[in-house]
């Protein structure tokens, strides 16, 4: 008899007894109830209560449950393990579709004569099935490889070598039982018309075919025992998965689908010093001291981290050798929820804490977007809360206090800035000279050349002389949230004085603070980094550059690139002036300079400088290294003459571009300056 399309039904649990199925019923309600008290203790473990439960709900974001939880955005930057990854997890999908289909088919459906998995949606979805195993397959072999071939520095565990072999077990058992029951249908009810469906699962039948020929009793026999061995094996891995690295795949999606939605350049405010001035109330806390802080959302963010490594191997503060591993710290975090003893010394020291120079690789780098710089932030809040910290940040603290900079230099140095410029009178922008132009020697060329610049494009611009103060950036990454919000209330009330509405950053620094953290405290400014404003100025034709053939290579500030998304502007300068060559880490991958996070003020034991390995990579490529932030620029040429590079040239790209303008204007028979 030749069965058309629309007659074709999948069979139902073939010689499966009604005993059997309901002992899977029941085993069935043991693991839902076993996941609903795993879910009751996660909620008593995040410390929620019924008010804190409706607020993190309320926070519940589709678009990063689809983009980070189900796409896997940030997976897939990395091409092999982005691959693996996807394959295995979508594999797990398809296969927990195909068997809530089959469960929803017969035993929910048949027994009221309804049945969904007829025709061609039956075909396609013995297609989808398969492949679904085969997706599984494939990237458990590959993330078996990655682990064995040890190219890439992963901190492997018993654990992990459990978890890969669970799932393969249970995806060849899976198809081992599909090849069995194609043998059996085959050869007692000739239903071979669809197994070119099954690709797979008929390439297993053959194993069958092999080992039973026309005993199809001790086939029936063997089928049922592997049906219950199968049944066991994903039981038993469904538990084991609330206790392995596999519960990521439930508390992952669900961090990125309740977590904070911020600014990525913006530390968090946890009062308002000009609110505790009025009031007069200081009673408050700072940072977090003990793992019994933390909020749920930061107590299901610790519980999400896979342990993956990505963050590890980004961090360069680990690269250097320095004490601090932001895997180490969010696994300590994840098994210390709660725990009621203080981080430092219980858990980490002072070093640890110290270390990290907040170039954000390790969120950059995380698949769940989890962001260990800020515990490490917070904590520094608390050690300096509790005057915990060395002579070097002490006399830090003190410049800012005394004289309104890092360095200690008398503020009134600034006023030579209105000299080379102009005082800023209701002009189109304040140029935010910064703390390291204005006294560090070498970083004022810097300024220089930019000053050359704005002037060459007839650009509506003033300073502020001494009445500028340090941004205070440092300061707050340092941890002394006081400190800076003095400095930010000094600086507004000089930006409110004068309606200043745009302004120039030299510093990435400066520009990161005045765009996403000031907007606390004032509204309505525009801030531009001042490579953005030199693109704009090429662009509209007001200043031109002689392109000279020689290769630079160019180094992304963290807190310009990776922080706030500039890239392009610095390249489209370079192409302009130069030959651009590409390091291999650069733009979101780019290597920290080590000068971020108030690092560049301190000292921390490390074996090889961060700025040591970086100018290392730059010289890979080329002698000459642009760079587009003051402390890059200290940092790398400090590094270059530690090691005896002092020829290579490292060039802020307003010099470079500066140099263009002047080549032009001398030919030209100009001044090149108004």
């Amino acid at each position: 008899m030749i069965l058309s399309v629309l007659d074709i039904a999948r069979p139902n649990l073939f010689e499966i007894s009604h005993l059997e199925l309901y002992i899977h019923y029941a085993a069935t309600i043991v693991i839902a109830a076993l996941f609903i008290y795993w879910f009751y203790s996660l909620y008593r473990k995040l410390g929620l209560d019924r008010k804190s439960f409706l607020e993190l709900i309320r926070k519940w974001n589709w678009r990063n449950l689809f983009l980070y939880g189900i796409f896997q955005r940030k997976v897939v930057k990395d091409y092999y393990a982005g691959t693996m990854h996807v394959l295995i997890s979508w594999g797990i999908i398809f296969l927990t579709i195909s068997t809530a289909l089959v469960a929803l088919d017969n035993d929910i459906l048949a027994p009221f004569g309804i049945r969904i998995l007829v025709g061609s949606f039956y075909l396609a979805f013995e297609v989808f099935s398969d492949t679904g195993g085969l997706m599984l397959l494939v990237g458990l072999t590959m993330a078996l490889y990655r682990r064995l071939r040890k190219k890439v520095l992963l901190h492997t565990v018993w654990d992990d070598y459990i978890v890969i072999g669970a799932l393969y077990l249970i995806a060849f058992e899976g198809f081992f039982l599909e090849g069995l029951n194609i043998y059996l249908l085959n050869t007692l009810q000739n239903f071979s018309y669809v197994d070119q469906y099954r690709y797979l699962g008929s390439l297993f039948s053959i194993f069958w075919y092999n080992i039973f020929g026309n005993n199809t009793i001790d086939a029936i026999i063997a089928y049922r025992v592997l049906w219950e061995i199968h049944f066991l094996t994903v039981f038993i891995v469904l538990g084991y998965a609330l206790l392995s690295k596999l519960s990521h795949v439930i508390l992952s999606p669900l961090y990125v689908t309740l977590r904070d939605q911020k600014v990525r350049g913006e530390m968090s405010t946890p009062f308002k010093l000009e609110e505790l001035l009025a009031s007069g109330s200081f009673d408050i806390k700072m940072g977090i001291e003990k793992p019994s802080d933390l909020k749920p959302i930061q107590r299901l963010e610790t519980l999400a981290c896979t342990d993956c490594g990505r963050c590890e191997r980004a961090c360069p503060a680990f690269a250097a050798g320095r004490e601090l591993s932001p895997r180490v710290l969010m696994q300590t975090l994840k098994s210390n929820v709660g725990d009621s003893r203080e981080f430092v010394p219980a858990m980490f020291s002072e070093d640890f804490i110290w270390s990290c120079t907040t170039c954000q690789a390790c969120v950059e780098e995380c698949p769940v977007t989890i962001d260990p710089q800020n515990y490490l932030l917070e904590m520094r809040r608390d050690l300096v809360f509790k005057s915990r910290i060395d002579k070097q940040k002490v006399q830090f603290l003190n410049n800012l206090t005394y004289t309104r900079n890092p360095l200690g230099n008398s503020p009134s140095e600034r006023n030579i800035w209105i000299e080379k410029s102009k005082k800023f009178e209701n002009d189109e922008y304040l140029l935010w000279i910064g703390c390291m132009a204005s006294f560090d020697p070498r970083t004022k060329n810097v300024a220089e050349s930019l000053i050359k610049i704005l002037k060459e494009a007839n650009v509506s611009f003033g300073v502020l002389g001494e009445e500028e103060s340090c941004c205070g950036d440092s300061a707050r990454r340092l941890g002394e949230e006081s400190r800076y919000q003095e400095l930010v209330m000094q600086n507004v009330s000089v930006f409110k004085a004068y309606n200043v509405k745009k302004i120039i950053t030299i510093c990435p620094h400066g520009y990161n603070t005045f765009k996403n953290e000031y907007s606390r405290f004032i509204e309505g400014l525009e801030v531009y980094h001042h490579t953005q404003i030199i693109e704009k100025l090429i662009r509209e034709g007001k200043i031109s550059i002689d392109k000279r053939e020689i290769d630079f290579t160019y180094h992304d500030p963290c807190y310009l690139g990776r922080i706030n998304g500039e890239y392009d502007a610095p390249r489209f300068i370079l192409s302009k002036a130069v030959n651009l060559v590409e390091m291999e880490r650069s733009r979101s991958r780019s290597f920290c300079c080590g000068g971020g996070g108030a690092n560049y003020w301190y000292k921390v034991n490390e074996k090889e400088p961060i700025s040591q390995i970086r100018i290392k990579e730059a010289e890979g490529k080329s002698r000459n290294v642009a760079v587009a932030c003051p402390f890059c620029l200290g940092m790398l040429e400090d590094a270059a003459r530690t090691l005896g590079k002092e020829d290579m040239n490292i060039r802020d790209i307003a010099e470079i571009v500066a140099s263009g303008i002047q080549r032009n204007s001398s030919e030209s028979g100009s001044s090149g300056s108004r």
